[in-house]
């Protein structure tokens, strides 16, 4: 247990206001409870979720300096569930993704118009247009990286099918062994640059997934 005399101590010692990688947060001791604000003046790209994690481990350096935590013994019977509740949380969950960020990434999409997969031997080729992205976080150690795709003048082995023929392909590929990482690799240019936005991934617990949405050249869904 951690008594409110040092939450107070780690509290009247935090700098106010606390900068994470760019990102201005205001701490308040409301209720013997610790609230953060974010006040976004630098447009950093963040997320709620990884920000608490990185205010998680501000605090776990404190307990481990005041002797109540440590390396070998990293939770040390304390109760981080509650903790992070009360001292490590957001007054307003948000993803943000700022225009620096965003535009990097539409840029990294900019030349992305083919691809190609391997479904049991079978090799498909289409040109393709990116008709949408986007980040999720479905858990607390995971980024899912939405990218939804327009699939046109498809061939497979080097001869060309039709959209029922395509979306039998897709059917078929989702359920391949190898898909996932011949999607992942569809998208590694764009999880580097989410590797550099510190706040929107702690890659020292945290992975990035890929995940593809198939359209036909009329934009029906090909699954």
């Amino acid at each position: 247990m951690v008594s409110q005399r040092l939450i107070k101590l780690y509290y009247d010692k935090l700098k106010k206001p606390t900068v994470i990688n760019g990102l201005v947060l205001h701490p308040f001791m409301v209720d013997d409870k610790i609230k953060w604000e974010v006040e976004n003046t630098n447009d950093v790209s963040f997320a709620s979720t990884v920000v608490e994690g990185h205010l998680e481990e501000m605090l776990h350096r404190f307990l481990t300096l005041a002797g109540l935590t440590n390396a070998h013994s990293p939770n040390s019977g304390l109760d981080w569930s509650q903790l992070s509740r009360d001292y490590c949380k957001l007054t307003k969950q948000d993803v943000y993704i700022s225009k620096e960020t965003r535009d990097k990434i539409n840029k990294s999409l900019e030349n992305f118009n083919e691809i190609q997969f391997n479904d049991s031997g079978s090799i498909l080729n289409a040109e393709c247009f990116v008709k949408n992205w986007s980040i999720e976080y479905p858990d607390t150690e995971s980024l899912y990286f939405h990218l939804d795709l327009e699939l046109f003048n498809p061939n497979i082995d080097n001869e060309d099918v039709d959209d029922d023929t395509l979306q039998e392909f897709i059917g078929s590929f989702i359920y391949d062994e190898d898909s996932s990482d011949q999607e992942q690799d569809l998208i590694l240019e764009q999880m580097s640059i989410l590797f550099n936005e510190k706040n929107l991934i702690d890659t020292d617990y945290m992975f990035i997934m890929s995940i593809i949405g198939y359209y036909d050249s009329f934009g029906n869904p090909l699954t």
